[in-house]
């Protein structure tokens, strides 16, 4: 058994030298058979040869990815830039060796008008197949901001549109579309008061309503992580909202909040009017600058010093802190509250009316005095 399998082994040994020998004596032959072609026809072979040669080490030039070190490059893609553009930045920063060969290269392949907005990472010497690979797949640059809070609709709109060049009217049609809304929960006309204030990242070239479902279901998921803990049943989350926003625009102090809400609450419990001036301002666009006697008379069922109860809606974004004090507001028998104008931001709470315009009229003559001291009278 042995000597057959011994053999056998001789016979497949003999076999692949045999083959060997064979490609070489066709290989040789071969070079025989070019040699003389070349002979023959020099006169057409060489400067072919030299041609080939010639495009071999141009397209390994401009497509092969060079050695040497790699310096990390980041490229940003906006909106609209062409690929032209595109190509001098890549030639600029050393990442391709000619912007003309990477616009060629683009065309022929149809890629140009694949390329989309965004971030490309890349190292200098990448060469024009990869680079070109890569920006095929820019990943999206994201912008932050931030909405601050007590902004209505429209000063919401026109913090976006510079942050992300939406338009401001496409965004307040988006807050306007009552169908989506509806959608989304919101009992009102428009999403004034839902646009929760807060820091916001998205990729530019977003669509309006994207934005604003973003910042209504974020203020839903707030006001849903506060009213778990709430005792406050009496009003719905649209009152609340509407509530918040008032307390947003009365209170510069957080912890006056809580007050603010708790002489609403009062207030309305007693059918009085909540005389809230910044509901006037809302209806009239005036938020600065006193309000005249005929301004505060305006017939608008906003107008809570004409009006009892609570407006339609809300005249603002309410932040967290407010929302927290329309659901959980101070215990409190104050009726009454006036801006100590001290520049603290801060307010005097009083029960009675009576004891509410003496402190009224304290707080103007001290704030007089200040006026006096600070001309130098």
């Amino acid at each position: 058994m042995k000597n057959g399998i011994a053999r056998a082994l001789v016979r497949t040994w003999c076999t692949g030298v045999l083959y060997i020998l064979a490609g070489l004596g066709y290989l040789f032959y071969g070079l025989l058979w070019t040699i003389r072609l070349m002979q023959k026809f020099k006169t057409v072979c060489i400067p072919l040869a030299l041609a080939v040669a010639c495009a071999a080490v141009l397209a390994a030039y401009l497509f092969v990815p060079r050695g040497g070190e790699r310096v990390p490059v980041e490229i940003v893609i906006e909106r609209g830039q062409s690929i032209h553009s595109i190509a001098r930045g890549l030639k600029f920063k050393r990442v391709v060796p000619s912007s003309t060969a990477f616009v060629l290269w683009m065309k022929l392949r149809g890629l140009e008008k694949k390329v989309k907005t965004g971030k490309v990472l890349l190292v200098s010497g990448e060469g024009i197949v990869s680079a070109a690979r890569k920006i095929l797949h820019a990943q999206p640059v994201e912008v932050d901001f931030t909405v601050p809070e007590g902004l209505t609709m429209e000063q919401t709109a026109a913090v976006v549109g510079k942050a992300l060049g939406v338009d401001s009217l496409e965004f307040l049609a988006a807050c306007a579309d009552t169908g989506r809304l509806r959608r989304l929960g919101i009992p009102a006309r428009t999403a004034e008061g839902y646009l929760f204030p807060d820091t916001y990242r998205f990729s530019p070239g977003v669509k309006a309503f994207e934005i604003v479902k973003r910042m209504i279901e974020h203020a839903a998921e707030q006001y849903a992580r506060l009213v778990r803990d709430s005792t406050q049943g009496s009003l719905s989350r649209h009152e609340v909202f509407t509530l918040a926003s008032i307390v947003e625009k009365e209170a510069a102090v957080d912890s006056e909040r809580p007050l603010v809400a708790g002489v609403f609450y009062n207030r309305l419990e007693k059918h009085m009017t909540l005389g809230a001036d910044p509901t006037v301002r809302y209806i009239l666009r005036k938020f600065s600058g006193p309000l005249l006697v005929s301004e505060l008379a305006v017939n608008s069922p906003y107008n809570t010093r004409r009006f009892g109860g609570l407006p339609p809606g809300p005249i603002c974004s309410p932040g967290v802190e407010s929302l927290k004090a329309a659901l959980f507001p101070a215990k409190t028998k104050d009726l009454y509250f006036v801006a100590k104008w001290d520049g603290s931001g801060a307010h005097d709470f009083s029960i009675t009316g009576e004891e509410h315009e003496r402190k009224k009229m304290r707080i103007r003559r001290m704030n007089e005095l200040r006026k006096v001291r600070r001309s130098g009278g």
